[in-house]
């Protein structure tokens, strides 16, 4: 005759509750998952962003002109002033001459959802050849980024 003790009762325990390793093991993919699906562009806000500039003040830079020009666009998201994190790199128009309306670029944004403060600069070089950009806080607009959403905004 056995014992009613602990061992006799295993059989009534889900092989979970028998292994706690392997409920461990579920809560961490679990939570792994989430994150991924969080942090892909699953429920990334499309973004439409759209400025002018006026190449004819700062010259593209070119193959002739190497300095006192601009290179290239970033879009940045400056919401928190200390930490200033480039969301995407847009390359000069073509052609980059003159006045340029309607320059635009598309990406995906989010998370983080909520009120945001996206801005364009101008990355360029100077007179000396030295990396330089445009005020980020002179082309910004604030946004509100849902998940999923087609958003436009106007520099």
């Amino acid at each position: 005759m056995t014992s009613t003790g602990e061992n006799d009762l295993n059989w009534m325990k889900t092989p979970i509750q028998r292994n706690p390793r392997k409920l461990f093991l579920l809560a961490a993919v679990g939570l792994l998952l989430l994150w991924g699906l969080l942090h892909a562009s699953v429920l990334s806000s499309k973004v439409t962003a759209t400025w002018s500039y006026d190449f004819a003040r700062d010259p593209a830079c070119s193959a002739a002109q190497q300095k006192s020009c601009v290179d290239h666009f970033e879009v940045k998201d400056i919401t928190n002033e200390q930490r200033l994190e480039l969301i995407q790199k847009v390359p000069n128009p073509s052609p980059a001459v003159g006045k340029v309306n309607n320059i635009s670029s598309v990406f995906k944004y989010g998370p983080p959802f909520g009120n945001r403060m996206i801005c364009v600069v101008a990355v360029g070089f100077d007179s000396k050849g030295n990396q330089v950009t445009s005020n980020p806080y002179a082309a910004r607009v604030s946004i509100f980024i849902r998940p999923r959403a087609n958003l436009a905004v106007v520099f």
